[in-house]
């Protein structure tokens, strides 16, 4: 498997959705996605709210994982990401991602 790989529109929306349901989020512009060929992990980097403060990511071993919307994300480091931690989780399946800002890999 290459190092170059790609994740579909389809996935990175269901990443904003999983991120949603626990945060508070404006926009986030999907920066980066690669694969580490010695251990096979995806890693996904993005920036939240247009605000390097806000500039983190997530590591899955098996892309598979961002075929659904439902799996929370939780952002680190923690205490950084508690200012937009959401008083009441989102438990609904279709969370609406019509208003927050989506900038995708390669636009």
């Amino acid at each position: 498997m290459s190092s170059k790989s790609t994740l579909t529109k389809e996935q990175q929306d269901n990443v904003v959705k999983r991120i949603a349901r626990n945060y508070d989020i404006q926009s986030i512009e999907f920066i980066k996605f690669s694969q580490d060929t010695k251990t096979g992990t995806y890693n996904l980097l993005f920036i939240i709210n247009n605000n390097e403060k806000y500039k983190t990511g997530i590591s899955i071993r098996n892309i598979e994982r961002l075929n659904n919307s439902t799996d929370e994300i939780g952002l680190s480091p923690i205490e950084t990401f508690k200012s937009l931690e959401r008083e009441n989780v989102l438990l609904t399946e279709n969370i609406d991602t019509s208003d927050i800002q989506i900038t995708y890999l390669g636009e």
